[in-house]
């Protein structure tokens, strides 16, 4: 079972994973995608910790990804 995770561990294991930063979206999260723009999703920033929903697609996004 997939448990909540620190915002911060989450974003630096999408930028290791290659992905960026693309552009606020509404509220306090953020648009990331992969480099070639294949995989893309919306992280919370304003917040402490990520949920477990959120955490299994991230995975997902950067297990799929093939761009490192």
């Amino acid at each position: 079972m997939i448990a909540e995770q620190p915002t911060r561990k989450v974003t630096k294991e999408l930028r290791a994973a290659g992905f960026t930063r693309v552009r606020d979206a509404k509220g306090s999260h953020g648009f990331w995608a992969c480099p070639t723009g294949r995989h893309t999703m919306t992280i919370p920033d304003g917040h402490k910790t990520i949920s477990p929903g959120v955490i299994r697609k991230v995975n997902k996004a950067i297990a799929e990804c093939d761009c490192k």
